[in-house]
């Protein structure tokens, strides 16, 4: 029996492979298909369009955190991981350190981005900010995805702002409404290239030379994160609807391998650096492979995997995205760990 298979999923380096049907689970017939965040989250997570989905980890956690059911379960795959010291941002005119950001307006996406969570938790955890100190602001509202009632000892500002979230903090930046935004696409340069130049058109206009990294030495900062913490933030997980996996619980196995092997197929590209058009690319493979090891996007319930999800949920908790943690293996298909 082949069974169809609708995944809805970036088309990163490392999935690249599931896209150009190179790799496929056994017994399906793969069908790849790509919105941007956050359309794609929605579309799961309110009409449950796909059979399999890319979908936030902050969004996972607020549907099984929450009151009403959502018909998906994910598996141990982490398609998107980031360091978020480097994307936060401030006014060229102003001169402060993550330390400094209690008292001051800072803007976010929404309150359970997984950006967010990341961001707060970490200058909460290794700079001591006080978050109930800080004014926040969001761009969107949290019942875009899954609806978050906000703790009341957060001070959170809502505006209405029509274009991409990162565009419309970077504008108010910029006009001196924030002083700082944390945000998940850099906004200090314009975006070029490709399809960037049709996704920064749906966004306001500002003048991004006003605006900097509140770290200037950002990676060497995130480099001694990972150093000390072994995490590398994993952002999105993959789910899978309850239905195709109650008609085929053999999908979600067959989907995890999948996805394992077209990492594989990725890391083994990195030998051959004239694929990238990197000038430094082999000295960047060298600097990651002796900071983070040979494959730090490993997926699957690994050590450093648990630690990186303990601590999301643990920030997660603090900031009343979830009332509890959960044990890390009721959040994925059972048979996947």
């Amino acid at each position: 029996m082949t069974v169809d298979l609708t995944l809805a999923c970036t088309e990163y380096d490392w999935t690249r492979p599931l896209w150009d049907g190179v790799v496929e689970p056994e017994g399906t017939n793969l069908h790849v298909v790509d919105y941007h965040n956050p359309e794609r989250f929605e579309r799961m997570v309110r009409h449950g369009e796909f059979d399999a989905c890319e979908l936030s980890l902050g969004s996972y956690l607020s549907s099984v955190a929450a009151d009403r059911e959502y018909p998906f379960t994910a598996i141990p795959v982490f398609p998107y991981r980031k360091f978020r010291h480097s994307f936060i941002f401030r006014r060229t005119d102003d001169d402060f350190g993550l330390a400094d950001l209690e008292g001051k307006d800072v803007g976010l996406v929404h309150w359970q981005t997984t950006t967010g969570i990341w961001q707060r938790g970490t200058v909460a955890e290794h700079y001591g900010v006080d978050l109930a100190s800080v004014t926040w602001h969001t761009v969107k509202p949290e019942s875009d995805i899954v609806p978050v009632d906000i703790p009341n000892r957060f001070d959170v500002v809502r505006h209405d702002r029509s274009g991409r979230a990162s565009a419309a903090l970077g504008e108010l930046l910029v006009e001196g409404e924030l002083d700082a935004v944390f945000v998940p696409t850099p906004i200090h340069r314009p975006l070029t290239g490709g399809d960037s130049d049709r996704r920064a058109q749906d966004g306001p206009s500002f003048d991004h030379t006003k605006i900097e990294r509140v770290l200037d030495d950002s990676q060497a900062v995130e480099e001694g994160y990972y150093r000390e913490t072994g995490i590398f933030p994993p952002m999105h997980t993959v789910v899978v609807s309850d239905d195709l996996l109650e008609r085929y619980p053999w999908v979600a196995n067959k989907l995890y391998e999948a996805f394992e092997e077209s990492l594989e197929q990725c890391l083994g590209r990195l030998s051959k650096p004239r694929w990238f058009p990197l000038a430094w690319a082999n000295q960047h493979v060298e600097r990651q492979h002796d900071i983070m090891g040979e494959n730090p996007w490993e997926y699957g319930l690994t050590d450093e995997n648990r630690r990186a999800l303990s601590t999301l949920q643990s920030y997660a908790v603090d900031h009343g995205i979830v009332s509890e943690p959960r044990d890390l293996e009721d959040l994925f298909v059972e048979s996947t760990l």
